[in-house]
């Protein structure tokens, strides 16, 4: 079996918004850990916000704490931006507020930048919002090209998207738009959504495809009687709570890892903890889940 090194493991900010960005740095460093993401979204850092020089000034606080930033994600969820949406004026903000996105994670020095699908209307013919997702990506991937950056396509709940729930759908659009700047992310909370291991994942994008993978924990729970008023056709897996804390939650995070392992993964894996319960001792998290996912990898 193979095994992972500490090196490859990043800690998101997700968690330390009620702290300020130079807070986050210091508690990766006193954490142990050597890279982070960065979510790109208020009060750290806004894609709108930023130019050149304040980019450059950003990059500068984050490599002279020692620090390597491995992947950056833009807000594409809560904020105004959605490129599979009908409305042709917000799709088209939404491609040149990600091509911005692109351009400024070159100028962060990172190469990777997470890719959220958007969504349509329910009373759509979903073979719509697809194209249009596809058109959309297409264009991005082209830009992505131009400043070597890898877009990672993400699955989703479908409460975030309507169509991008499965690996498989995530495996399509990736062979359709075919292009080399366009790769895949696992999430260990959407995919337990299906009740999927990392491997079977891995088996239908193949292990060249998958270029980043959230690594988070949750609570898998049957349908609630709320969640089966919807019609059977949104019923999409299983119920989930999120990203919670890793020590946490139901999910076999151990044997993730060692599925990871298995099958010779070298990329990084991104700690992610979303839950507001966690924003008010977010280095307490943050290092109980570093040192688990490393005490783990001892052990291997």
């Amino acid at each position: 079996m193979g095994t992972i090194d500490k090196s490859r493991i990043a800690i998101g900010n997700y968690h330390y918004v009620s702290w300020s960005f130079e807070y986050f740095l210091d508690s990766v460093r006193k954490i142990g850990a050597e890279n982070i993401e960065l979510w790109g979204a208020k009060p750290h850092f806004c894609v709108d916000d930023q130019d050149r020089e304040s980019t450059g000034q950003f990059r500068k606080r984050i490599e002279d704490k020692g620090l390597n930033l491995v992947c950056f994600c833009p807000e594409q969820n809560t904020y105004p931006v959605d490129i599979s949406c009908r409305d042709d004026r917000i799709r088209r903000r939404s491609i040149e507020h990600m091509k911005k996105a692109i351009e400024i994670t070159s100028w962060l020095g990172a190469d990777r930048m997470l890719l959220c699908p958007g969504n349509g209307y329910i009373d759509e013919p979903e073979t719509d919002i697809w194209q249009r997702c596809q058109i959309s990506i297409k264009e991005l991937a082209e830009t992505a090209g131009d400043y070597g950056v890898c877009l990672m396509l993400e699955t989703q709940s479908q409460e975030e998207s309507l169509f991008m729930n499965t690996v498989y759908q995530q495996q399509q659009m990736i062979a359709q738009v075919g292009h080399p700047n366009l790769k895949a992310m696992l999430d260990t909370v959407q995919l337990a959504q299906f009740d999927q291991g990392v491997d079977e994942n891995i088996g239908v994008l193949g292990i060249h495809n998958v270029k980043h993978v959230h690594l988070g924990n949750t609570i898998v729970q049957e349908r609630s009687w709320y969640d089966r008023q919807l019609p059977e056709h949104l019923r999409k897996g299983r119920k989930v709570v999120g990203h919670i804390g890793l020590r946490e939650g139901n999910l076999p995070i151990g044997q993730y890892l060692e599925e990871l392992a298995a099958v010779g993964y070298k990329e990084y894996i991104t700690i992610e903890i979303c839950q507001r319960a966690y924003f008010m001792d977010a280095h307490r998290y943050a290092r109980e889940a570093f040192d688990y996912v490393t005490g783990y990898m001892a052990g291997q």
